[in-house]
């Protein structure tokens, strides 16, 4: 087992170490589900739809495995270097910025007024800034292989109830009614095994599921949109080189969006050897806890499955719903 030092940075600027004492839990929410599932934007949604603090637990698997790649160790080498990988963990440090008010918009609503916002996640390793890296074709592909073993696994599991615990909001009173409610603080995490391993004990648990061919363009679409981004970026900063010439012209070629990224053929086969490793790694696989809500989101609308978990916790805590069809 391994002890790295991390720390989280969320809305409120509050950080928190390892070696500090956790205040009580109040409310988690759980959402766990195989890759590409929707987790991570659904957890963040909600998070920001009921005020909670929100946690994802895969970056932290995703940075430990970018430590793997830089340091060249191979997906088949993985054993034999997860000593040397654990050591370069336990002298990283990890830093995660919730940003409630970035982040992008859903799409294909019929009025963009009513366009939710998914805020935005910003990871830090070692003061740089991975959030993009973390999340390439080369880590998808290896990142089941370092998150399978169980030294990696007991060291993230204090990491995640630490930061969970610093990200979580704090209680408030609301009239409702007529009466002074109290409404406790809240966190949102996502991961595969959060409502069976790291908060067996949670308020509210959600399996998101989709099915394997949605999931598939689902992620095309996100690798789709990094190309993008990237390329936009490198425009703006060929631009900004060139001066803006005053005879109009530049001396570097246009940049081009190069489709560099797997077919969704190929990433429907990489997500379900991920499905198969998750499923049956020895140690916390990924499963439906017992008391855990399941939802099949492949023909739900973003907003459908954001609003549908946020009552079911409000309806948890004593709240009335907001979102009723």
């Amino acid at each position: 087992m391994f002890c790295a030092r991390v720390r989280v940075l969320c809305s409120t600027s509050k950080f928190w170490s390892l070696g500090r004492k956790q205040p009580a839990r109040e409310f988690t929410i759980a959402i766990d589900g195989p890759a590409a599932s929707g987790k991570s934007s659904t957890a963040r949604a909600v998070a920001k739809e009921l005020g909670f603090g929100y946690i994802d637990s895969g970056s932290i698997y995703r940075c430990a495995t970018l430590l793997a790649l830089r340091q060249g160790i191979a997906a088949d080498k993985i054993d034999e270097h997860i000593s040397e990988l654990a050591s370069l963990i336990s002298e990283a440090s990890m830093e995660i910025r919730i940003q409630k008010d970035a982040g992008r918009h859903t799409i294909g609503l019929a009025a963009a007024a009513g366009r939710l916002v998914v805020p935005g996640v910003q990871v830090l390793l070692n003061s740089e800034d991975v959030s993009k890296e973390i999340r390439t074709p080369e880590v998808n592909r290896l990142v089941a292989k370092v998150a399978s073993d169980r030294s990696v696994r007991e060291a993230v599991l204090h990491m995640q109830r630490a930061l969970a615990a610093a990200a979580e909001s704090s209680s408030t009173t609301i009239r409702q009614k007529g009466k002074d409610i109290k409404v406790p603080g809240g966190v949102v995490m996502d991961g595969r095994d959060i409502g069976t391993t790291v908060f067996p004990t949670a308020e509210l648990k959600i399996y998101l599921d989709a099915s394997p061919m949605a999931r598939a363009i689902r992620r095309w679409d996100e690798l789709s949109n990094q190309v993008k981004d990237a390329a936009k970026a490198k425009r703006l900063s060929n631009s900004r080189n060139t001066g803006g010439a005053g005879d109009g012209q530049s001396t570097k070629p246009a940049v081009t969006v190069q489709a560099d990224y797997p077919s969704v053929e190929d990433i429907a086969r990489e997500l379900e050897q991920r499905d198969y490793q998750d499923i049956n790694r020895e140690h916390s696989p990924l499963r439906i806890a017992s008391d855990a809500v399941v939802i099949d989101n492949t023909n739900l609308t973003f907003e459908q499955q954001v609003y549908s978990i946020a009552d079911l916790a409000r309806e948890r805590m004593g709240l009335e719903r907001k979102h009723d069809d």
